[in-house]
């Protein structure tokens, strides 16, 4: 029976956080059903227009381009339970791949490559071709974790990334990437730390997994096997956030450059980190005294980042556009 860790106990509460399943939908990939459109492949969620994880089986369909099957249930390569997911990177036909390119511009910036093997949670309705990111998803998690094995084509990397939006806006976000072949070390426990850019209460969680770079060329034939997803409650503080409006960011928008200028008080020592919509840190400084700051991320895609000020206890957030 899938090891699903649901803490219902008070006596966990001595641990300094809680690992469960809340809210996420079929985490040990036990649930399998029939493609609606493509009989032959099965896919890991409850069945057509429904919640859950996802992925292009359905493309293999000869009304919309007879691309391979990319995921698949998997028995003879599990952490626990009877099934895990295989997500095998393939390439697409040209008639699928024009359809669904641009489904990937929410999670990473840009239209999806035409080589690819991706799961992703959503609902689906593969009847009208329509996609809803993200399952409903209330808790502020600290943490998102899942087994996997990795058999990379070349110096190829595996992702997964995570973001807890409210009505799509960031809530909060991390990502996780590996170009290691597990080998025979067997299944590796992967651990996202997000990072908060916002004190807001999350509706949705949006989860996606590449068996392939999603920035760079993907290799076909690389292989993720996934099992087991948990994510990490917090039992302590959360993170302050500060209310003053003594931060300035100029210009907003920008073109990659600006300034940030704060005021400090009895001449405190504060310091600066920006995070992008996944949560990742692309620049932090040192401690200072200093009132203004400049930040370049000129090289960084455009979009939307997040500067946090940290002075003492307190950590204040503003959000700057890149265009």
């Amino acid at each position: 029976m899938k090891k699903i860790l649901q803490l219902f106990s008070a006596c966990l509460i001595l641990s300094a956080s809680q690992t469960i399943n809340a809210q996420i939908i079929n985490p040990g990939f036990e649930t399998w059903t029939n493609d609606a459109i493509v009989p032959t492949a099965m896919n890991p969620n409850s069945g057509n227009n429904t919640s859950g994880w996802w992925d292009f089986n359905y493309f293999n369909s000869s009304f919309l381009g007879s691309s391979p099957i990319s995921v698949t249930r998997c028995t003879d390569t599990v952490h626990s339970g009877s099934y895990s997911a295989r997500v095998q990177t393939r390439v697409y036909t040209p008639t699928s791949w024009n359809t669904y390119n641009a489904w990937g511009t929410p999670f990473i910036g840009h239209p999806y490559n035409d080589t690819l093997g991706i799961l992703f949670n959503g609902h689906v309705n593969v009847n009208n071709q329509t996609y809803y990111p993200g399952i409903p998803f209330t808790q502020k998690i600290t943490q998102f974790k899942f087994y996997y094995q990795y058999k990379p084509t070349g110096n190829d990397t595996a992702e997964c990334r995570v973001l807890l939006v409210k009505q799509r806006s960031p809530i909060a976000g991390g990502v996780f990437k590996t170009n290691v072949a597990t080998g025979a070390s067997g299944w590796q426990q992967a651990t996202i730390n997000l990072t908060y850019v916002s004190t807001a209460t999350p509706d949705t969680i949006w989860v996606l997994m590449s068996s392939s770079s999603l920035d760079k060329n993907p290799k076909a034939g690389s292989i993720l096997w996934v099992d087991d997803v948990s994510v990490t409650l917090p039992t302590g503080v959360n993170e302050l956030m500060g209310t003053e409006n003594d931060i300035e960011i100029f210009p907003n928008p920008s073109n990659g450059i600006f300034s940030i200028h704060s005021q400090t008080v009895n001449n405190e020592e504060q310091y600066i980190e920006v995070y992008n919509m996944l949560g990742a840190k692309i620049h932090s400084s040192d401690k200072s005294k200093l009132s203004a700051y400049t930040v370049d991320l000129s090289r960084q895609p455009k979009g939307i980042y997040f500067v946090k000020v940290y002075r003492g206890e307190k950590c204040m957030t503003r959000k700057i556009i890149v265009q």
